[in-house]
């Protein structure tokens, strides 16, 4: 049988672990890795030559399958490109660069005859990119929603159980190597919203642009709202949803008719205690996919780690292994992405129950002055409880029904003009399944 040989980029801590993984596979050569330090410590030795001249691997006509797991947007991005242009298969984990790059590079893809594979470029370890693309063909999708981050779940998880502060619980985090030094692509939902992106192109067929994703992180998150969100029958993860508007359950958002917008956000959300998502701890990672033939199918799994990963990076290798003895293959693998950007829905118009936590002072008539509030904005009060009066301040909690987006930042500007208010210390959404 003949090989399949291979150049890779990057020998990090998932490339490490793709060539552990390859030394399990003799029909699969890989011939050269290209570095950018040479002198650099690795986690793993190799039995074959290493450079830190990428023009080794992506001139080499031999080398018919890029593998790049060097991350970050440039020069990966430019890397792919070439070997596109090459007529070389790509093999990527790079979520960012697919994200902000997608259309192109999959127009260029179809161009050339050639694939792009990207298993590991969300969820890590779980099977989830095969699932959509074949495993589910069948199926009109209706949402893709989940915890794609395991590094906030990590930090969330520790919080809640361990009562840390958020500081303490990412210090703790980074030192044992689950979040980076600069942790804000994490924290900040940077990460969550690239594989948005992706999982929307695979489900609605056109990628979104990152920047036009909603995006908030859990920085703000206290070990107060995580207690308060459990008393009430509730746990908090930083949880990402792409939805097809039409699937949404409100009259006020309605599908173009050539084309329906999505509803994109990564946020933090109160999940019932009840829900799968809730019992995802640690560093693991959690997706519902809706269709409207299979329902709703959930998968748990690793998010992250070098062999989690090089398991999902070897295993789109072994694919295009099989692949590649069929004429014209690559038209099969090619995912059925346009080359045009989606549309988003407006935010005012995305629905779901709210869980508020004020800080305001101890005087008659705050509670009523509330409920007149949200009364005016049309946001119905499922229950109000005032807490912890110190000093002549109290603390209120308050949990709505579902409520329009629009109306409910309509309601928070005008309380923020109240004199009783100190702070609107916590506005969280809650999950909302359907």
């Amino acid at each position: 049988m003949a090989r399949v040989v291979l150049g890779m980029l990057g020998l990090g801590t998932v490339g490490s672990g793709v060539v552990k993984l390859l030394a399990q596979h003799k029909h699969l050569q890989l011939k050269k890795i290209a570095v950018r330090d040479l002198a650099k410590e690795r986690a793993t030795t190799t039995t074959c030559p290493v450079t830190t001249d990428v023009n080794e691997i992506i001139d080499d006509p031999e080398i018919e399958v890029l593998v790049e797991v060097m991350g970050g947007e440039e020069p990966a991005l430019t890397y792919i490109k070439r070997a596109l242009e090459k007529r070389k298969h790509v093999v990527t984990a790079n979520k960012e660069v697919l994200a902000k790059h997608g259309p192109s590079l999959f127009a260029l893809a179809r161009e050339k005859g050639v694939t792009i594979f990207f298993e590991a470029s969300v969820a890590g370890g779980i099977p989830l990119i095969s699932t959509i693309q074949r495993g589910l063909g069948a199926n009109q999708f209706k949402a893709v929603t989940g915890i794609l981050n395991g590094t906030t779940n990590f930090i969330l998880s520790n919080m809640e159980e361990r009562g840390l502060s958020y500081e303490t619980a990412l210090a703790e985090a980074q030192a044992l190597g689950f979040a980076e030094a600069d942790p804000s692509a994490d924290v900040d939902g940077h990460d969550v919203a690239y594989k948005l992106s992706i999982l929307a192109a695979l489900s609605f067929q056109r990628f979104v642009k990152p920047t036009d994703i909603y995006r908030q992180g859990i920085r703000e998150i206290t070990p107060e709202d995580l207690a308060l969100a459990k008393e009430f029958g509730y746990r908090i993860k930083l949880v990402g949803t792409a939805r097809s508007t039409n699937s949404t359950n409100d009259p006020n958002t309605k599908p173009n008719a050539e084309e329906k917008s999505l509803a994109v956000r990564v946020h933090p959300t109160l999940v019932p205690l009840s829900h799968p998502l809730a019992a995802v701890s640690g560093s693991n990672n959690c997706i519902l996919v809706t269709g409207d033939a299979v329902g709703e199918i959930i998968m748990v799994g690793p998010g992250a780690g070098s062999l989690p990963t090089a398991s999902a990076v070897v295993g789109d290798i072994i694919n295009l292994e099989s692949a590649l003895k069929l004429p014209d293959f690559a038209s099969y693998f090619q995912p059925s992405i346009t080359s045009q950007w989606s549309n988003t829905a407006s935010s005012d118009d995305w629905v779901s129950p709210y869980f508020l936590r004020l800080s305001v002072a101890d005087t008659p008539g705050v509670i009523g002055t509330i409920g007149t509030i949200f009364g005016n904005h049309k946001i119905s009060i499922q229950s109000i409880i005032q807490r912890g009066v110190k000093d002549g301040r109290a603390t209120i909690v308050i949990l709505t029904h579902d409520v329009r987006e629009g109306d409910m930042n309509a309601a928070l500007t005008d309380l923020k003009e109240c004199p009783f208010l100190d702070s609107v210390a916590s506005a969280i959404r809650i999950y909302r399944a359907g």
